[in-house]
């Protein structure tokens, strides 16, 4: 029994066994290419064959692929890596390429080689991670109808390498080479140069796939990248990105990144040397439409732009956001010289206290136990060099060896509380569980969403069949306004809720990492992270982490000074709005820590059971207190901000200002009682018990002004 399968390919549907890899399995091997031999080998233990030749443009058009090119279907998940090298600009192509390049008149035209990389399929057309063995996988030589020439391909002094659907023959003089593959258990894509393959494509398609007699000799030079040891590659190390699509992905990060600029985004996705890069990767799902316990969908995450924003659409964080915040957590500075022995000494011990394991008393990252700075030490530096003490190369990076310990290190005392903030935190868990009651995250709306452009638009028909013309707003556009109304927004009266803007992520999780990394003494008293989120929670479930929350009594919304503008009630974004709600969130934690650990209520007014706003804030704000409360700093900096901001929020005293009515003394002490008074406003919103918010003005006789 068999069955028709098409693999998308040019050719027509064929019969395949069932069993698949049987002698009356269909070959559709292409017109041999004839061409160079070479390698790349550089490195010890690293070298990447490669066959280079000129295909006319009609071959090239219909034998070579883009990665977008594979037949589209809404069961295809991609990796996030594999997600940007499908991206194709087709805007791009068609305006600058096609229409301004390739059809200008009277305009030089040529292209630089593609590189190429053959993926192998399984009889589905389904890529594969490695090449596999089948029956009749090498033809005869001469192939039918080729020319005469041929021939000189099957003589003894051709060596024929055969893997999977490749066969490839090199001759052992003159460096000349064959190469054919069949179409069906193998796929040639393009590794550099998509766009300018795909604008071919389309310039070809354009003139009805018919070729002038001037267009007709025009060769495009291609190199194929032979990643089989068959043909002679090997590579120093083996890790899980010994796959071809894995191998692949490294040369395609490389070759991009040294021919141009690559954006944030795509540098955060593909580049393996970057340790926040590949920190930032830890954080999410392998892949589209995968959910997990622990990690962050892929599916929910702004990916595609170099953009950090995700208080838009459904995005539960951005990539690049994710970068910024891994950066700054780690607080890693590179050393800027790196040949200076003293700076980049620094920069390792820092690495190592960060990321490192304790190791007879102190902490280091180690390789068959040599520690990095250890490392450091015995491979840069030449004892026999005129000094010694200089080293012979420079530092530019953590060395290949020590970057996946690193990794480890991020993913031990980094990754786990930095995910119970970004998943357990009720806004984001709130997204989460809406996710999931919808099957956002692995049915139909990530289905599609995760597609490559072109993909969506072959889709459209497939989800206009299966839901009606409302397709669109069936799968995706109700969805997107569910999350945006989770999100707040667009309200006008409360605002967006804090928790999806970038500013405010990065300062809740800045405290969390100073209460994670506490002594078992300090976590007693000022809590895990865990109590902080559960502190954040409140917050969120009284409105008061809404951009425009009001704040009872005074003149001002409550986050007006803080991060949002007086003036326009517009968001400050700038890393002093960061440092202003860091500093605020901690003192109304520091406080409500201290009232729990003093087993004494917060209430508007003291007994002897209880204690007041004030009076937690007076406490926590002197400087021997911050031993114990890590409060001061965040206090002075509060207080110092709203006495600066007095006049503003106290309309009376500024207009006596203005006229003159108050100065001196008098005047600093007024400032300084306005001040206090916004700050106790603020934090007995926080603090009191809903019903008992009543914030007065008044201050307490044995009250001490500390600050």
């Amino acid at each position: 029994m068999t069955t028709s399968i098409n693999d998308g390919s040019t050719g027509n549907d064929a019969n395949f066994s069932l069993l698949g890899n049987t002698d009356d399995e269909v070959r559709e091997y292409n017109k041999p290419l004839y061409g160079a031999q070479g390698q790349f080998s550089l490195t010890p233990g690293v070298t990447v064959p490669f066959f280079s030749t000129l295909m006319p443009i009609d071959r090239v058009t219909s034998e070579l692929k883009t990665h977008e090119e594979v037949a589209p279907s809404l069961e295809n998940t991609y990796t996030l890596e594999e997600l940007f090298q499908r991206q194709i600009d087709i805007d791009r192509v068609r305006s600058e390429i096609v229409d301004g390049y390739l059809k200008a008149h009277n305009k030089l035209k040529f292209f630089n080689s593609i590189t190429v990389t053959l993926f192998p399929k399984d009889i589905a057309g389904k890529i594969t991670p490695s090449f596999e063995d089948y029956p009749n996988n090498n033809p005869e030589i001469p192939a039918e109808g080729t020319s005469e020439f041929d021939k000189n391909f099957a003589q003894s002094n051709c060596e024929r390498i055969v893997f999977g659907g490749v066969q490839y023959v090199k001759t052992r003089v003159a460096n000349l080479a064959r190469l054919r593959w069949d179409r069906r258990r193998a796929d040639a894509m393009a590794v550099d140069g998509q766009h300018r393959l795909i604008a071919l494509k389309r310039w070809f398609e354009d003139k009805n796939k018919e070729l002038t007699d001037l267009e007709k000799p025009t060769r495009i030079s291609v190199i194929f990248l032979l990643l089989h040891p068959n043909a002679g590659f090997e590579r120093a190390s083996h890790d899980a990105r010994d796959s071809i699509k894995g191998i692949a992905r490294e040369i395609f990060t490389d070759l991009n990144k040294n021919a141009k600029e690559v954006d944030l985004a795509t540098q955060i996705v593909l580049d393996d040397r970057s340790l926040e890069s590949r920190c930032v990767r830890s954080l999410v799902t392998s892949s589209t439409c995968e959910d997990s316990a622990t990690l962050l969908p892929l599916s929910l995450l702004r990916w595609r732009e170099a953009n950090n924003r995700f208080d838009q659409k459904h995005f539960l964080n951005s990539l690049v956001n994710l970068h910024l915040i891994v950066k700054d957590l780690l607080d890693l500075q590179v050393p800027s010289n790196p040949m200076d022995p003293g700076k980049v000494s620094s920069y390792i011990k820092n690495l190592e206290n960060c990321l490192g394991d304790e190791y007879d008393g102190r902490k280091s990252l180690r390789v068959k136990n040599k520690t990095l700075i250890d490392a450091y030490a015995s491979d840069y530096f030449d004892e026999e060099a005129d000094d010694p003490n200089a080293p012979v190369r420079p530092f530019i990076g953590i060395p290949p060896a020590y970057l996946p310990v690193a990794v480890e290190g991020f993913k031990q005392h980094y990754r786990p509380w930095i995910l119970s903030v970004l998943r357990d935190f009720k806004p984001y868990k709130s997204l989460l569980q809406y996710a999931r009651s919808e099957n956002l995250i692995e049915g139909q709306f990530s289905q599609y969403l995760s597609q490559p452009s072109s993909a969506r638009t072959e889709l459209m028909k497939t989800l206009e069949s299966e839901h009606g013309d409302d397709w669109f707003k069936t799968i995706v556009g109700r969805h997107q306004v569910k999350v945006q109304e989770i999100k707040a927004t667009g309200d006008s009266n409360l605002g967006e809720q804090w928790a999806f803007k970038t500013i405010f992520q990065k300062a809740i999780l800045r405290l969390a990492k100073k209460i994670y990394f506490q002594t078992p003494q300090e976590i007693e008293r000022l809590g895990s992270v865990e109590n902080f989120i559960e502190f954040l929670d409140g917050l969120y479930e009284r409105d008061i982490l809404r951009v425009l929350a009001p704040l009872e009594g005074e003149t001002h919304k409550f986050w007006t000074f803080i991060a949002v503008n007086p003036g326009n009630q517009k968001i400050s974004v700038s890393s002093a709005s960061e440092n202003r709600i860091e500093s605020f969130l901690q003192v109304a934690y520091a406080g409500l820590r201290f009232a729990q650990h003093s087993e004494k209520p917060i209430l508007e007014k003291a007994d002897d059971v209880s204690i007041t706003p004030r009076k937690v804030f007076s406490d926590i704000s002197t400087q021997a207190s911050h031993l114990d409360w890590r409060a001061y700093n965040a206090c002075k900096s509060l207080t110092d901000i709203m006495i600066d901001k007095s006049t503003m929020i106290d309309y009376a005293l500024g207009e006596k200002v203005e006229n003159g009515e108050i100065e001196g003394v008098q005047l600093d002490k007024k400032k300084k009682e306005v001040g206090r008074n916004r700050i106790i406003a603020m934090l007995s919103q926080c603090w009191l018990p809903p019903q008992s918010r009543q914030v007065t003005q008044n201050t307490e006789s044995n009250e001490v002004d500390l600050i």
